[in-house]
């Protein structure tokens, strides 16, 4: 039910760690970043890890990965899902603390099943975001977003282990939520 990670993701996934590294080796004297991981998602058993550089006086790109390769039941509902989640933010005050906006992406794969219903594919969704990030201390925040945009879906729906199609049977563009978020960082300075 579940296939191995696209090519694509892979590539996702290496552009946006390269432009992480390039950014985060620039002018060192003035970086910061900050390794963080949203709480939320170990609700639905997806660890996941984020980096955070900073590019500018107002500007950070942050970088997360989050994966459930397990196929442990919740409530009659298994899901395995990888996904990279690109985001570049802008700072009304300084980077890493208080309000931002963001331009958030997601790739991903996931497979979900409910009961006797399958859908498994791919994702791709781009949209908006706001946060606030709360300084607890010199090295530590914790940040609340919501973020909404447009995601498409690819992929296989059907009823039944062995009703799978042959060919992909779903392709739609729907509204959906891109981030629900509480976060704990750890900024290096």
């Amino acid at each position: 039910m579940y296939n191995s990670t696209p090519s694509w993701i892979r590539k996702v996934l290496f552009v946006a760690i390269f432009a992480c590294a390039f950014f985060s080796f620039q002018d060192a004297t003035a970086q910061r970043i900050a390794l963080k991981t949203n709480t939320l998602e170990y609700l639905i058993l997806s660890p996941n890890l984020t980096m955070e550089a900073r590019l500018s006086r107002k500007l950070t790109l942050q970088l997360g990965i989050s994966t459930n390769p397990l196929d442990r039941p919740i409530a009659d509902y298994r899901m395995r899902n990888f996904r990279v989640e690109p985001e570049l933010r802008y700072w009304f005050n300084r980077p890493m603390a208080k309000h931002f906006v963001a331009l958030s992406t997601t790739a991903g794969n996931y497979s979900l099943q409910m009961k006797d219903h399958f859908i498994s594919g791919d994702v791709f969704a781009a949209g908006f975001s706001y946060g606030y990030a709360l300084v607890l201390g010199r090295h530590w925040n914790v940040e609340f977003e919501l973020g909404v945009g447009l995601a498409s879906l690819k992929g296989y729906d059907y009823h039944g282990k062995d009703n799978k199609p042959t060919d992909k049977n779903m392709s739609k563009l729907t509204p959906a939520p891109l981030r629900a978020a509480v976060s704990f960082a750890y900024i290096f300075k």
